[in-house]
């Protein structure tokens, strides 16, 4: 409790700064690194602050905190005088290609396993847009906060190499805030609101607002090589089977909701690490059967396939819950990031993990599961060798029943939803794919942008934990509204 009373001070403090800056009309960026905390807590606590971790005695403030805050020049750490004017002109003139990332910070109202909640997104949408870029592109980021919104916004995005002051602190409202940079490195890198310069990021970033950045290597991605075995002469030898750069890709993102029951966010289970739902791509159970698989499998909606099926109805549109779809025999590219405060222990349920790396560096071949702490990400490659259900967990039995559970269906490996293919007349689509994604695609939310070697999805179908503005936008791009396709098609049949 001593604890969460230090986080509570410093929480409060932080807030006044920001008003006090804020009612003088300026910015003020605070940045928080292990220097400034550690200054922060000589100078509000003093000789006394690690008394409760040496002697167990009770805390004592012998100076006023504020004061003391105020005579080291406040929070504002002073930067060099280069950093006074943003690198967007230069860059932006350097010649090499560059990726405009426009965003905007919105509030708004989002269904959960218990309700709806209050979500903060980057553009109307949990993940925010992910932003594809290939090594050595120049990032040119803007961030709008509308003049209705109720509280201010930051944007930091870990694939970038640059002072974040000034240009991760918040954005004021109805203002547009922006940066500049160079993608230097490849990989997955995460993107979050910075709360309001520090203060509250936790709630913004639990509340929704993060995303990731995929730089693509500037020469590509590296052939897949996967061990196997095979029997020559009676003798058993390696075979080693080699795939070609080229994927199906996914991204999955990984954290938790920590809410009241009026579905408000609470600070309290954060500290606690209670979590009141694990989300996938911003909802729980999001990959799982729905409805429509449960009819295309038993001929009856309302009879489950899985043991946990939320997101059944057809009425929540968007927000109804779909598969994975993958053939067998293909390499299949998940980009994962942990925008989370619990660790994942990445697995996937009947396969192996037969390539994990980081920062285009490999760091396993072969492995069964593969951790990632709060803030990490990886890419893993998979070649599914068998039909069948398979289901990508965060191996952490908490995790998995409260909603990090990812269905993944390889193949054709279902009867009964072929001979039901069959009498709708939508079967080849399935049997030119290679899997059911020829007839229902895979959820939008789930698959990223192309890249240099990315294979095209047969058809994406409209999924997202967004507003109907984001689901329209991604109708007219060209993805199913599955509400609306199959009772057509279940009509056509039967007509």
């Amino acid at each position: 409790m001593i604890f969460y009373g230090l986080f509570e001070k410093i929480k409060i403090i932080l807030y006044t700064l920001v008003q006090a800056s804020n009612n003088m009309n300026r910015r003020i960026s605070t940045i928080m690194t292990v220097a400034a905390i550690a200054v922060m807590g000589g100078a509000l606590f003093g000789s006394s602050f690690t008394a409760p971790l040496n002697g167990g005695s009770a805390l004592e403030v012998n100076a006023d905190p504020l004061a003391k805050v105020a005579s080291m020049g406040g929070l504002e750490l002073v930067m060099p005088e280069a950093y006074a004017s943003g690198p967007c002109a230069d860059l932006l003139d350097s010649g090499r290609p560059v990726v405009n990332f426009d965003l905007t910070g919105v509030s708004v109202e989002l269904p959960s396993l218990s309700g709806t909640y209050s979500a903060m997104t980057f553009s109307e949408q949990i993940p925010g847009p992910t932003l594809r870029v290939t090594q050595g592109d120049v990032v040119h980021m803007t961030l709008t906060i509308p003049g209705d919104e109720m509280t201010q916004h930051g944007n930091d995005m870990h694939a970038s190499q640059m002072s974040s002051k000034p240009y991760m602190g918040a954005v004021n409202i109805g203002e547009t805030g922006e940066y500049c940079f160079i993608a230097e490195v490849p990989g997955v890198f995460k993107y979050h609101c910075s709360g309001v310069n520090v203060a509250a990021m936790d709630q913004h970033v639990l509340s929704g607002m993060y995303g990731i950045t995929i730089v693509d290597p500037l020469d590509g991605y590296k052939r897949l090589m996967v061990e196997k075995t095979a029997l020559e002469g009676g003798e058993v030898v390696k075979d080693k089977q080699f795939y070609d750069a080229d994927a199906l890709e996914f991204q999955l993102q990984y954290n938790q909701l920590y809410l009241t029951d009026a579905g408000t966010y609470d600070m309290s289970k954060m500290m606690a690490h209670s979590t009141s739902q694990t989300v996938v791509n911003g909802q729980a159970f999001s990959y799982v059967p729905n409805g429509i698989h449960n009819l295309l499998m038993f001929g009856d909606a309302n009879k489950n396939i899985f043991i946990a099926q939320p997101w059944n109805s057809m009425d929540l549109k968007q927000h109804q819950s779909q598969l994975l779809f993958v053939p067998t025999d293909e390499h299949v590219r998940f980009f994962i990031e942990n925008q989370g405060n619990e660790p994942v222990y990445w697995h996937i349920v009947g396969e192996i993990l037969d390539r994990v790396t980081q920062a285009n560096r490999v760091q396993a071949q072969g492995t069964e599961t593969w951790l990632l702490g709060g803030s990490q990400n990886m890419i893993v490659d998979v070649v599914f060798d068998e039909p069948g259900v398979y289901a990508a967990v965060n191996h952490d039995y908490a995790a998995i029943y409260s909603g990090a559970a990812t269905v993944i269906v390889a193949g054709l490996p279902l009867d009964p939803v072929n001979e039901t293919a069959t009498a709708l007349g939508v079967v080849q689509g399935a049997v030119d794919a290679g899997s059911y994604a020829g007839v229902l695609g895979n959820p939008s939310d789930a698959v990223p942008p192309a890249g240099m070697n990315t294979i095209s999805h047969p058809a994406l179908n409209v999924k997202c934990m967004c507003t109907d503005d984001v689901a329209n936008a991604a109708i007219e791009n060209g993805a199913l509204p599955l509400w609306e396709v199959i009772p057509a098609v279940i009509a056509a049949a039967q007509g």
